[in-house]
């Protein structure tokens, strides 16, 4: 597998694991940021969010970006097409 991941699944698996979030969000943060942030890299992610995306809170973005790390660690494995 590429190291790109399918933002639509992305999004999905985030919203089904975190159904109270609002879907535009979850493409805004997925949008602005490109790929999951590491985690010693959230403070630029912050950062880029802040300046770009006023309106939306950093609580919100955060757990976006924890769920879209869970999403790409089961995406990557060897077994998750199959």
């Amino acid at each position: 597998m590429d190291d790109e991941l399918d933002w639509g699944e992305a999004v999905d698996y985030i919203l089904t694991e975190r159904p109270k979030l609002d879907e535009s969000d979850v493409w805004t943060v997925l949008k602005e940021l490109g790929r999951p942030p590491a985690r010693d890299a959230e403070g630029l992610a912050r950062q880029l969010l802040e300046s770009t995306q006023p309106g939306l809170r950093w609580r919100t973005a955060r757990l976006i970006i924890r769920e879209w790390r869970a999403y790409a660690s089961l995406a990557r494995e060897d077994d998750w097409e199959d």
